[in-house]
């Protein structure tokens, strides 16, 4: 990203290319593409859904949560913009997919065979590592509360607090495990970026179902005394809107290339397998949320109407 600012204000020296001037000639515009594109740079932005699950343990919520989003979204999205203007200022297209990874290539070219072979794929593996590491942060508090709240059953033991480090340890041993079985039990290439996209599919449409769910419930508690922070309804609608148009434009089949072999791997198998996989969950949720609670009795969501009143009652006594 430095080196792109430096080549845009003329600190670094270049040899002349032809990306800039030929624009978007010899593009292809379709749905499907515009939508595999869209998935795969959210998928880079992943990260930030993690705090969500952890918003418990923030420290004055009100005031850090908008502002930790703001900084790191809008810090993260100058240094990608400016790492793509040195991509694309070094490196000729023709050359930009030929199997190799990109910031590969711009370091063999700027800085020599050791910053692109070497220097690279560490710094590659440590930004892998903090991924691992907010991925489980904020997995393990979900499947922790999942377990406390009575939602998995024999959850108990998933609901416990390590009585030394104050975590959720058996949470994060059964992601732990799950991650182990994810990692080695596929073949690579295709086989992981089937994965990958079978994942984000689901993923699309749950984020359109909770940006939605804000909006309505806006609407029905326009004054909730809880709420510590409002998300702009255009804002919530637009981001509903986006998500789920981009899980639904993965059906659409991709442009065709002149020369090119058809793909392995249909391009509609991922979206359909995250169709059936979500549909297949509605069954253990019936079983446990449904028939489980007329069976027993046992209201699994009453937790929520205490500690509303508990807080309420708290700001009444204040």
């Amino acid at each position: 990203s430095v080196t792109g600012f430096l080549l845009l204000v003329g600190v670094l020296k270049r040899t002349p290319g032809t990306n800039w001037s030929r624009g978007f000639s010899g593009t292809r515009v379709d749905a499907q593409s515009f939508a595999s594109a869209m998935t795969r740079l959210f998928w880079s932005w992943e990260g930030w859904s993690n705090v969500g699950y952890v918003v418990g343990e923030v420290k004055n919520v009100k005031r850090n949560l908008p502002l930790s989003l703001g900084l790191a979204m809008s810090t993260l999205g100058v240094l990608y913009l400016l790492a793509n203007v040195a991509y694309f200022s070094i490196i000729p297209l023709e050359d930009i997919d030929n199997g190799t990874l990109l910031a590969a290539q711009f370091l063999d070219r700027v800085f020599g065979p050791t910053m692109g072979q070497k220097v690279l794929p560490a710094c590659i593996g440590i930004s892998i590592l903090g991924v691992v590491m907010s991925e489980l942060f904020g997995g393990g508090r979900l499947m922790y509360t999942a377990g406390k709240t009575g939602f998995v059953p024999y959850g108990t033991m998933l609901g416990e607090i390590h009585p030394r480090f104050g975590t959720p340890i058996y949470a994060l041993f059964i992601i732990w495990a799950l991650s182990l079985v994810f990692l080695f039990a596929p073949p690579p290439g295709q086989a992981f970026d089937l994965l990958v996209d079978l994942v984000q599919e689901g993923m699309w449409y749950f984020y359109a179902l909770t940006a939605f769910g804000v909006i309505i419930l806006r609407r029905r508690l326009p004054q909730y005394p809880l709420r510590r922070f409002r998300s702009p309804l255009i804002l919530a609608g637009l981001f509903g809107g986006l998500s789920f148009a981009l899980g639904i434009l993965q059906f659409y089949p991709p442009a065709r290339i002149p020369g090119s072999s058809d793909p392995k791997v249909p391009y509609y198998l991922a979206p359909l397998l995250g169709v059936i996989f979500m549909a297949l969950c509605g069954i253990p949720w019936y079983l446990r949320m449904w028939r489980y609670v007329n069976q027993t009795g046992i209201q699994l969501l009453a937790w929520i109407d205490n500690e509303e009143q508990e807080v309420l009652q708290m700001s009444n006594d204040q």
